[in-house]
């Protein structure tokens, strides 16, 4: 064999390691890239329902039939999996306080509307949102809530009193959770 031929043949080798080489890091590649995805997508699966939701909690303990104020609670994050409509959330902390707790919570304890004495609410209108002066009051600005009675005043629209209020045109502004007030609503004609 002359020495020509096994260059040849050496270089026939050579481009077919090369090519193989190359394959070869193409599909390990392609499979690293691919299995990179797959374990972020299950990743995110295993997370849902573990998102963070604030919630009111005490902040000390509290003893059974203790009146609850601002300072024996506090707020944190739980995941949203476990909250429920019966856990007391931020925005409603304020119907719990100066209310009577009727089971001894730890702290930490999320708190839940039924470990709280309840007392008669009236149910008065709400601004749903913010409503500009000058508008007429409609069905869709208005929104139901219990009020401690001892909070009201007659100025209060009732939500047995919603027909004579939808209509009417709106004397000052409301923003979002004000309570709907004849006050603030133009008088009937004479």
């Amino acid at each position: 064999m002359n020495p020509h031929e096994q260059r040849t043949g050496n270089s026939g080798f050579v481009s077919g390691l090369s090519i193989g080489l190359a394959v070869g890091l193409l599909i390990t590649c392609l499979g690293s890239a691919l299995g990179y995805v797959y374990v972020k997508r299950e990743a995110a699966n295993a997370r849902k329902g573990w998102n963070l939701v604030p919630v009111v909690v005490a902040a000390v303990d509290i003893a059974e039939d203790t009146v609850v104020t601002f300072d024996m609670i506090s707020q944190r994050s739980i995941p949203e999996q476990f909250v429920t409509s019966s856990v007391v959330k931020p925005d409603s902390a304020s119907y719990v306080v100066n209310t009577k707790v009727l089971v001894p919570l730890q702290a930490g304890d999320p708190l839940l509307w039924s470990q709280f004495e309840s007392k008669k609410r009236q149910v008065m209108l709400f601004a749903k949102g913010d409503v500009t002066a000058g508008s007429s009051l409609t069905e869709a600005d208005v929104e139901e809530r219990g009020v401690l009675p001892e909070l009201l005043t007659p100025s209060w629209v009732r939500t047995e009193d919603r027909p004579q209020a939808l209509g009417k045109k709106l004397l000052a502004p409301f923003r979002k959770g004000d309570p709907i007030l004849w006050t603030h609503l133009e008088a009937p004609k004479q």
